[in-house]
């Protein structure tokens, strides 16, 4: 086989000797485990210090600046994740996606350093920020389809090594093996990712604090994202999903293998919870965090509270992850993420927040539970109704509907007034639980179909024979 040959066996790109899924070169159940902690790690470590300055990084821009930058960012991003990401990452793998979908992360936060050290309203200013937004977008879309297809990988090549280990815990069933596969892995993907903007966000606070120089903390966030993407080449490379089989594909066919999901409903019927998060969002920060949280108990404490929320999602993610494994289902996990997200407008509307105080925390963490369930256990949801060759392009969605929702987060938070914004989440989180129930049940039909057509064909087959 050349470097340019795939193997035969396991689809692996024959040009990296760890790509290989060989005797002799088997990875056990715990070496899996351990390459997808790091890869948890490095990617959440990148993806923690190249957002978190941005959060401070606009009050240095000029204001037509920033909103046009945060445009580009939305534009770039869905664009992106269309056009550019699954192609792309059919091409080069999902390992070498990660590892440039960090590398061009890193970049952009040099390049809002730059547009922070030059005059507001400049048209050095301009030239730095809108730029460096596009290729964040494009960042963003190839990290996340790159994770999304790794995920599918990784949680492939688990099944198959506890399969070989004659590991007693194995669930019979492919299907609920590989849910508790998928909630595993997602749960301790979003502890690390969560934690660490965890721990940037209140380094960034602590440095602001302290008055250290914009350009010192751009500089550090710069050099921790280069070196979790040089840190990220200790990632094993676990090759293409086991059902693309032959030859290379074409990588001009992954230009629309995105949108060539767009007619299952499946994919529609989970999108709500990246949806009811966005809006949830949009509520928190349009309207809790300046009608009471900071009314009540000052400016400080919406930010305080605000890394309360992630702290919260960090823990819940690992406490949703048991729990699913310990039911055999998803389900209970989206109900009660979705339970949460509802009831911070509903106790708006029935009880009101007036004169809480401290007690504001609720609604922070209500959020951080339905946050841990968008970013654990429904990303699981999608790896386990779009696995093998369907992952890029379910993840490339999933990052368009999770662009989408921030999107909506950014401008209906201005705009939408509080009591329209209450009731699309309203709406939305009680439409979330039933909607993928729903796609349990389309996929069920379609499964039971598929095997109804084989039967028959079996059956005509057998009566010809005859």
């Amino acid at each position: 086989l050349t470097s340019s040959q795939f193997c035969l066996k396991c689809s692996c790109d024959m040009s990296s000797p760890r790509s290989c899924d060989v005797p002799g070169n088997r990875r056990s159940p715990a070496q899996l485990r351990r390459n997808w902690s790091i890869a948890s790690a490095v990617v959440g470590i990148n993806h923690g210090s190249v957002t978190t300055p941005l959060i401070f990084a606009t009050t240095l821009l000029d204001k037509d600046v920033g909103y046009a930058g945060s445009a580009a960012l939305y534009v770039c991003t869905c664009l992106g994740s269309l056009f550019v990401s699954v192609p792309l990452v059919m091409s080069i793998g999902h390992r070498r996606g990660l590892l440039l979908g960090m590398l061009l992360y890193s970049v952009y936060v040099g390049t809002f350093a730059i547009a922070a050290s030059l005059r507001a309203g400049s048209i050095g200013q301009w030239c730095a920020c809108i730029p460096g937004s596009c290729l964040g977008g494009l960042a963003a879309s190839l990290l996340w389809t790159s994770q999304g297809g790794y995920l599918d990988r990784s949680t492939s090549a688990l099944l198959k090594a506890e399969e070989e280990s004659s590991d007693d815990s194995v669930v019979s069933d492919e299907a609920d093996r590989r849910q508790h596969t998928t909630t595993e892995l997602t749960s301790v993907f979003a502890m690390y990712y969560l934690l660490f903007e965890v721990i940037c966000k209140l380094l960034s606070s602590f440095a602001l604090r302290r008055k250290v120089a914009p350009w010192l903390i751009f500089v550090a966030c710069l050099s921790v994202g280069l070196v979790s993407t040089f840190a990220g080449l200790g990632m094993d490379d676990l090759g293409r999903a086991s059902s693309v089989a032959g030859p290379k594909p074409n990588v001009v066919s992954g230009l629309l293998k995105a949108t060539a999901l767009w007619s299952d409903p499946v994919l529609w019927c989970l999108s709500l919870t990246n949806l009811t998060f966005g809006f949830s969002a949009a509520f928190m920060n349009g309207y809790i965090n300046s009608e009471f949280t900071k009314v009540e108990l000052g400016a400080d404490f919406v930010g305080f509270y605000a890394t309360a929320t992630v702290l919260c999602a960090a823990v819940m993610s690992r406490a949703f992850g048991f729990l699913v494994r310990t039911l055999g289902s998803k389900g209970p996990a989206i109900f009660i993420g979705s339970l949460c997200f509802l009831l911070i407008p509903l106790l708006v509307d029935t009880v009101g927040f007036e004169g809480w105080g401290y007690g504001l925390i609720i609604p922070y963490l209500l959020q951080g539970c339905g946050r841990a369930v968008y970013e654990s256990t429904a990303k699981g949801a999608f790896a386990d109704f779009f696995p093998g060759e369907m992952s890029e392009g379910a993840f490339a969605n999933v990052m368009i509907q999770a662009t989408l929702s921030f999107g909506f987060c950014f401008f209906f938070s201005a705009v939408l007034s509080p009591t329209v914004l209450a009731a699309i989440v309203l709406g939305l989180a009680g439409l979330t639980f039933p909607m993928y129930a729903l796609a349990h049940y389309l996929r069920r039909m379609h499964v039971l179909g598929v095997e109804q057509g084989s039967s028959d064909s079996s059956e005509a087959g057998d009566i010809s024979d005859d």
